[in-house]
């Protein structure tokens, strides 16, 4: 049977794996400890989102790849016992190309001291911190991805940053 509307479905499921592959496997990469099961696991995710009716996920698509990875990634943490790798990974660059070699070193160690301090949050709190900051997600999109109030982000975003303040001397 011939469905006319299969080469648009096609086109949705290249596009959203364009846009959020690298994203998916980052953050589950930070759930999983492990870049090979972060793939495994995002392969999942897409291959559950060939499933679903791109008209159900209009305009929550993000949030929608963030939580089912989230799922897996726990679940596949539990399953084997693994515990999530301090390390939370390589931020973005994103250092001025006309900046003088003592602040560009000023500011790497920065970010690194930040990097180190965010290791020492409760997991909750980095997890909404890196959602928010890393990926770009809005309040409600971490809500949908975590299950938490949109309340609840707002509390741990407001607790996490007021925490990281104080202990780079901000606060």
């Amino acid at each position: 049977m011939d469905h006319p509307e299969q080469g648009d479905r096609q086109d949705w499921i290249e596009a959203a794996l364009d846009t959020y592959e690298g994203r998916l496997l980052r953050y589950a990469t930070r759930l999983t400890g492990d870049a090979v099961a972060a793939r495994d696991v995002v392969q999942e995710v897409f291959g559950r989102l060939c499933c679903e009716d791109p008209a159900e996920l209009n305009g929550r698509l993000a949030p929608w790849l963030f939580a089912v990875t989230r799922n897996l990634g726990l679940d596949l943490r539990r399953k084997e016992k693994r515990m999530i790798a301090a390390e939370v990974g390589i931020l973005a660059s994103r250092e001025t190309a006309e900046g003088c070699p003592a602040q560009t070193a000023e500011a790497k160690q920065e970010s690194r001291r930040m990097l180190e301090l965010l290791a020492t949050l409760p997991a909750n709190q980095q997890e909404v911190v890196r959602l928010k900051f890393q990926e770009g997600l809005r309040y409600r999109e971490i809500a949908d991805v975590t299950g938490l109030t949109v309340g609840n982000v707002g509390f741990l975003l407001h607790t996490a940053l007021k925490t990281l303040r104080g202990q780079m001397g901000e606060g």
